[in-house]
């Protein structure tokens, strides 16, 4: 029992020195330091690759002092730059967008008033079917029975004036309104 018990703890201990091993070899190098970076040199240095502005331009973005602000009586236009490749746009064409009045929101599918609403046409022989009038009569009969408070039919037609609602299968979220004849 004594050999068997050092057996399990030493292939315990290759087992962790193993797991150990591995998670060295997983790990990401250090990080390396960054490259030194020159100081900024302003002006111009001789060897330089950046070009000096012309005499007389005055600084280094060409301001001089005496240079007109733009929008002033004494401000020139600047001069028209190089024409745009083929194809392309030069910034100065392009119009701003000019703001546009927001679209008109669509109108509420709201009920009309009871004096609005249409009355359905009564079908000859069957008082609890009727159609629609107008731009709706193609949608054939529609049931006008009175319902349980179980959700079955009772037989019996709605009252006359009855208001109805019903969705519109040509305009999905819309409805169409009409009163019992």
């Amino acid at each position: 029992m004594n050999s068997s018990f050092h057996r399990s703890m030493l292939l315990s201990a290759g087992l962790a020195t193993l797991a150990i091993g591995c998670k060295s070899r997983n790990q990401p190098p250090p990080p390396q330091a960054p490259a030194p970076v020159p100081p900024a040199q302003y002006g111009q240095a001789p060897g330089s690759e950046i070009p000096a502005p012309p005499e007389g331009a005055g600084g280094r973005f060409g301001y001089n002092g005496a240079n007109a602000a733009p929008g002033s009586a004494d401000a020139t236009p600047p001069a028209p730059g190089p024409a745009p490749a083929p194809g392309m746009r030069d910034v100065r064409e392009i119009d701003t967008p000019k703001p546009t009045e927001p679209e008109p929101k669509p109108a509420a599918n709201t009920p009309p008033s009871a004096s609005e609403m249409p009355y359905a046409n009564a079908v000859p022989g069957n008082p609890l079917v009727v159609t629609l009038p107008g731009a709706n009569a193609a949608l054939g009969p529609i049931s006008i029975e009175k319902y349980d408070s179980s959700q079955k039919p009772t037989g019996e037609p709605l009252k006359r004036g009855t208001q109805v609602q019903i969705p519109d299968p040509n305009n999905p979220g819309k409805k169409i309104y009409f009163k019992v004849p």
